[in-house]
């Protein structure tokens, strides 16, 4: 009788759980309603940060030019830093899955045809991060309402 009493208690409080994790299991979690960023927080080296904007400009019209929008470039005023900017990850956090992003291929392809090829494309990558004493590189978010 007492097994049984145990065994009774047991089912009744396993039930619950069981119909809980069977219901959690059927529907599908929602998404959060956020929009994802790349956030950089750029220390220039001194006498650089002239040079940096002009090439951020360049990174701008490849931007324009497939239609990109949302870049969010703070020249800050106090503090550590000198800029901080805010990338869109138009992919949503999904997008720090991606092996080879083809949004990021894309637009590797329009900025190098903008400046006249790869190798031109890489010569400025290389000096854009020449001209950085410190880096941070962040992923964050903002909540939709």
């Amino acid at each position: 009788m007492r097994k049984l009493i145990i065994a009774a208690a047991l089912a009744a409080f396993l039930t619950p759980i069981t119909t809980v994790s069977v219901m959690a299991e059927s529907t599908p979690p929602e998404l959060s309603k956020v929009d994802w960023y790349r956030i950089e927080l750029v220390k220039w080296k001194p006498g650089k940060a002239e040079r940096a904007h002009e090439i951020i400009e360049m990174f701008e019209k490849t931007d324009v030019e497939l239609g990109f929008k949302g870049v969010l470039d703070f020249h800050v005023s106090t503090g550590e830093w000198d800029s901080i900017v805010a990338m869109p990850m138009r992919g949503g956090i999904a997008q720090m899955g991606w092996a080879n992003n083809p949004e990021d291929k894309k637009w590797d392809e329009a900025f190098a045809k903008q400046v006249g090829g790869m190798d031109k494309a890489k010569a400025i990558y290389e000096e854009f991060d020449s001209l950085m004493a410190d880096r941070q590189r962040h992923i964050g978010h903002i909540d939709r309402d």
